[in-house]
């Protein structure tokens, strides 16, 4: 009996001891970097595949200007907590360096891994030539909880030959048939010059490309050259076709020299071209044997010359003829062209369709559709002078004339015919 109330004792006391232990790791969890406060430890911190695990804050970490790094952070948290955010990031530049979690929740002894991608400052930012002392921070925050913080150093240098785009511009939305320019600022960012640095800029879609020269890039700004510095920029003329499809393209723009080579891709909207051609009246009518003209607007929105070449169709009964066969339109304006319509005598009444081609020399085409309606004239009864005729003022004037001159010969013809009175005569009567 004796026996057994010691059995039962003892592994009271075990199970006592074990739980006691369990209970003082679960309250003290170790934390390898000492970089620890009342709720979490950092246990490690990656950047670009180093872990500072092993090795923490002992060196260091290489990195090439522009790059961009993973990073990866551990931690446990000790205490369970509530809008738990990590930040990492990179303070001192123009350009924020960082990235952030959303808030999340974390409990007492488990270990969080969250990632984290970042781009290293550009050679622009950076003071010397060589290389640049940056500070990683990482930060845990919670509610009502001390904000943890560790630091990273970072060992930013440039590579030893590379080129950097600094800036592309260009508009956003272009019209088919105008020159997109392309304006592009080149930078060598490494330690050795470049000579003979190209800069292409194309839209495979389309098939179009172009390069031009840039020049010798030193690696720095060389105060006594001014032909020879680390930037420069560059603009390239591209020529959307006139007849090109609307829609969204890449423009992919590419500096490159014997040994070293970037390049970057942005997109540009293509809209379609308004209504180039304009015939102000497409009905006309005319008799057989007769002819009239047509009048047709070529409109050129775009922003460079167009020619125009007026190609007439053959039409049975007519003879269609341009008066301009080549016409140039200004950018941004439009002309007027005629094209002259004589109909057949034998050519049968009726309304007839006749189109003419409009072709540019980009590869444009517009088919212009004229229409001729052919009626016969009506000849006018006999004896009845048409309403629409009119007397001339002269013969009215030589009719009124005429008619004066044979009222006074009448009068006159009068006036000489008539006889006069004889006088009546009287003999004396004598008193005597």
């Amino acid at each position: 009996m004796k026996k057994s109330k010691l059995l039962m004792v003892s592994f009271i006391a075990l199970f006592t001891l074990a739980f006691a232990l369990t209970t003082v790791n679960a309250h003290t969890i170790g934390c390898p970097t000492g970089i620890e406060n009342d709720f979490a430890c950092i246990t490690d911190v990656e950047v670009n595949g180093i872990s500072l695990d092993d090795d923490f804050v002992a060196e260091a970490v290489a990195g090439i200007v522009s790059d961009t790094v993973p990073v990866v952070v551990k931690f446990t948290a000790k205490e369970t907590a509530t809008d738990v955010r990590v930040k990492v990031y990179i303070e001192g530049f123009r350009d924020e360096i960082e990235e952030e979690t959303p808030r999340f929740h974390v409990l007492e002894g488990n270990t969080y891994v969250k990632r984290f991608t970042l781009k290293l400052p550009s050679s622009m930012d950076l003071d010397e030539l060589t290389e640049e002392e940056l500070a990683l921070l990482v930060r845990i925050s919670a509610r009502g909880k001390e904000s943890l913080e560790a630091k990273v150093l970072l060992e930013v240098q440039r590579d030893f030959q590379s080129l950097n785009i600094l800036s592309i511009e260009r508009e956003e939305i272009v019209n088919a048939g105008d020159t997109l320019a392309v304006n592009v600022v080149v930078e060598n960012n490494g330690f050795e010059r470049l000579d003979d640095v190209f800069v292409r800029a194309s839209i495979p879609g389309l098939g179009i490309s172009k390069k031009v020269y840039a020049g010798d890039l030193a690696p720095t700004r060389d105060l006594k050259d001014d032909d020879i510095n680390d930037a420069r920029e560059r603009s390239i003329l591209l020529n959307i076709p006139v007849n090109t499809t609307p829609g969204n393209y890449e423009l992919v723009v590419e500096v490159y020299n014997y040994d070293a080579s970037t390049k970057e891709t942005v997109r540009v909207v293509v809209r379609a071209v308004e209504t180039r051609i304009l015939p102000p009246v497409t009905t006309k009518t005319l008799s057989p044997g007769g002819e009239t003209t047509f009048d047709v607007v070529l409109v050129n929105p775009s922003n460079r010359l167009a020619v125009f070449s007026i190609v007439p169709q053959q039409t049975a009964g007519f003879f269609v003829e341009a008066s301009e066969p080549l016409v140039t339109v200004p950018a941004g304006s439009s002309k007027t062209t005629q094209v002259k319509v004589i109909a057949s005598s034998t050519v049968e009444e009726g309304t007839h369709v006749i189109t003419v081609l409009a072709n540019s020399e980009s590869g444009m085409s517009e088919t212009v559709t004229l229409t001729a309606n052919v009626r016969k004239e009506q000849a006018p009864d006999r004896g009845i002078v048409p309403p629409t005729s009119e007397v001339s003022p002269t013969v009215v004037i030589t009719v009124i004339l005429v008619i004066v001159f044979i009222v006074l010969l009448i009068i006159l013809i009068v006036l000489l015919t008539r006889r006069p009175e004889r006088e009546e005569e009287f003999g004396e009567t004598s008193y005597y």
